[in-house]
């Protein structure tokens, strides 16, 4: 392995985590900016992060066997090629593989398919989604009764939603999204510092 390949593969290594790092970091901050513009959610699935492990998966193949130190495979070519046909012929290189192991396994991991193959397509209250975010008062909700308050939805745009508590909670404060109640969301005061 040459020097310079060696630093590609170093280089892609190093980016490779730090696009796993950075889209685990956004991916905690639900709702926001980060999460849909630097995770890029798609479902339960980071796509930074799928990147990110195709080119840890990359160069890790790149320095088990480099691409152009290939030995040929003996015996008579295939005239058409393999399932799998990279340009110039030829079937998939090491690193190549590993890179596409990696960014599957990183999807799967994020999918939980325990809950599909069990439980089959079940009809989610798509607003639970919102349990756990932060969310401002703007309209009194008293102990037991009903209010408004504004989140941002994935896409960072502000909404109002009807929310309920079990305390008085003034216009203004900041409350955290702490369960569903039919439609509507339960909310509970962040205490202040």
């Amino acid at each position: 392995m040459t020097l310079s390949a060696f630093l590609t593969s170093a280089g892609l290594l190093a980016l490779g985590i730090a696009l796993i790092v950075v889209a685990r970091w956004a991916a905690r901050r639900r709702g926001t900016r980060w999460d849909s513009f630097v995770a890029l959610r798609f479902g339960e699935v980071l796509v930074t992060e799928v990147i990110g492990a195709f080119l840890v998966g990359y160069a890790i193949g790149s320095f088990i066997a480099p691409p152009g130190e290939r030995t040929p495979v003996p015996g008579p070519p295939t005239p058409g090629g393999g399932r799998f046909v990279r340009p110039g012929g030829g079937g998939p290189s090491l690193p190549f593989t590993l890179a596409l192991v990696a960014a599957a396994l990183a999807a799967l991991l994020r999918i939980d398919l325990r809950d599909l193959s069990l439980r089959g397509p079940v009809q989610r209250n798509p607003i639970a989604t919102y349990i756990g975010w932060d969310a401002r008062v703007i309209a009194r909700i008293p102990a037991g009764g009903w209010g408004e308050i504004a989140l941002r939805d994935g896409s960072g745009n502000v909404m109002a939603v009807a929310a309920t508590s079990a305390t008085d909670i003034p216009v203004g404060s900041t409350v955290v999204i702490s369960g569903v109640q039919g439609r509507d969301l339960v909310v509970t005061p962040i205490a202040g510092p």
